[in-house]
């Protein structure tokens, strides 16, 4: 049975199931190689390492990341159990990190202090945050209610 990744035929589809063409993904790849090291887990010992080769690996981290599929259809798209595939996507997310940071195109989060960020900045005139909201436990006191409420939310009565 062939995998999602030994059906990739083209850039189109390259571009499609991991976010970058064919030549990005090459690039990332030659920095991925240069730490990524294969491996089995207990339940699939018998059939030594899935993701063994670096380009399947590479390709299995970005697909996750890109489409965000059950881990249930991530193991279908690659061949093994939703367990292992959770152990995968937990194993190939650093070297994934250690790439993108050999190529210096990690995105910065946490700045030190106003002086650092806007070094990092000087010269961009447009600036883009992504900013996501956060499911937080709600709390049984009101004053405590009040301070996390964000605002959008529409009264009920």
């Amino acid at each position: 049975m062939a995998t999602i990744f030994e059906n990739l035929q083209n850039d189109s589809q390259y571009k499609a199931s991991t976010g970058l063409d064919q030549k990005e993904f090459d690039r990332l790849h030659e920095e991925f190689k240069r730490y990524y090291q294969p491996k089995a887990y207990n339940q699939i010992k018998k059939k030594g390492p899935l993701l063994s080769d670096s380009r399947e690996a590479l390709f299995f981290i970005l697909f996750y990341y890109k489409s965000h599929p059950t881990l249930e259809v991530l193991g279908l798209s690659f061949g093994f159990s939703d367990t292992a595939a959770f152990g995968y996507v937990d194993y190939v997310k650093p070297y994934l990190k250690r790439a993108l940071q050999g190529q210096s195109v990690l995105v910065k989060r946490v700045f030190e202090d106003q002086q650092a960020f806007e070094m990092a900045f000087a010269g961009v005139e447009d600036l883009f945050i992504d900013g996501s909201e956060l499911i937080i436990q709600r709390a049984k006191d009101p004053k405590v209610q009040q301070a996390d409420f964000s605002g959008k939310k529409k009264r009920t009565r």
